[in-house]
């Protein structure tokens, strides 16, 4: 399985520094990704969404979405208790501090999940994904704006909420799209990997050096990330056993191990753009991290896989 990874991520790069090549000949600007950015957020993501659940609710399924959806709300809890000490102790601001608690869920763990576990461990993944798009849209927008009310409103309109609902309830009626939508969606969501990988080549070809050196915390807001909260989860698997709750638990846990192993959310840089909170620094994050996570994934799959 390893070996499949390091082949699937050996792909990505290659589509990164495609990116990378066409945004430092001039082909592409950075400006020009920002409508493809919206496109993955609000188009691409639902899509991979909906293809997930797509699936035949058996028993089996159904016990290892409950068993995922535990484990998704159990990182997000513990992640979320940090908040205070980070803040404290660390003194993160609100781009640091959300860069480290949310991964990128769904532009890379999906691709990677796909390539090496098949479409149908993809459900598993959407469970993360639940939990986490939840979140981020009340407490991590909640956060970035310093606000103190939740809105529910603005909660249950986004379109990737309306995503995982309505992938429930096609998951619990076992509704099938027609041919053709069928056709569509999942030709949309076979997108994710390509051009998120496409956006952080053109974003790493604007990033500068000399921006890095403005920002003191960088490098350890992603060490927590890509290092310690991947092994953390490592660590608290192997001493619970977790991976015998359920007879294919071991290939379930290692779906939100891939969630979690990943770079800060990209919905950050957007979210930090329409917030009007340091977007330079949250992209040179998710930027530096990608970059980063191409080498630190091989190595937190291979010890979860010891």
């Amino acid at each position: 399985m390893v070996q499949i990874l390091i082949a699937k991520l050996i792909t990505l790069f290659l589509i990164m520094a495609a990116g990378f090549a066409l945004a430092k000949t001039k082909f592409v600007a950075h400006q020009d990704i920002r409508g493809l950015a919206r496109i993955t957020l609000y188009l691409i993501i639902p899509c991979v969404v909906l293809r997930s659940f797509q699936v035949e609710l058996t028993e089996t399924i159904r016990r290892g979405i409950l068993f995922s959806l535990a484990a998704a709300l159990i990182v997000h809890a513990v992640l979320l208790a940090l908040i205070l000490p980070m803040r404290k102790l660390l003194r993160f601001n609100e781009i640091e501090i959300l860069s480290v608690i949310y991964p990128n869920a769904g532009n890379l763990t999906i691709p990677l999940v796909a390539a090496t576990l098949g479409w149908n461990y993809v459900i598993y993944a959407s469970s993360f994904l639940t939990v986490q798009q939840f979140l981020l849209w009340s407490h991590g927008r909640m956060l970035m704006q310093g606000e103190r009310a939740w809105d529910w409103k603005k909660i249950f309109l986004n379109v990737n909420i309306i995503a995982v609902l309505a992938g429930i309830v096609v998951l619990l009626t076992k509704y099938r799209f027609p041919e053709v939508l069928r056709d569509a969606i999942f030709s949309i969501a076979d997108m994710v990997g390509p051009v998120t990988m496409l956006i952080a080549g053109v974003l790493l070809a604007s990033t500068q050096v000399a921006d890095l050196k403005r920002y003191r915390k960088w490098h350890l807001v992603i060490f927590l990330r890509l290092i310690v909260t991947p092994l953390l989860f490592v660590v608290a698997v192997k001493l619970t056993n977790a991976t015998a709750i359920l007879p294919d638990g071991i290939n379930i846990l290692l779906v939100t191990l891939f969630a979690i192993v990943t770079p800060p959310a990209t919905t950050l840089t957007l979210m930090a753009e329409v917030y009007h909170k340091d977007a330079i620094y949250a992209n040179l994050l998710n930027v530096a991290s990608t970059v980063l996570f191409l080498l630190t994934v091989p190595l937190i799959i291979a010890l979860y896989l010891r």
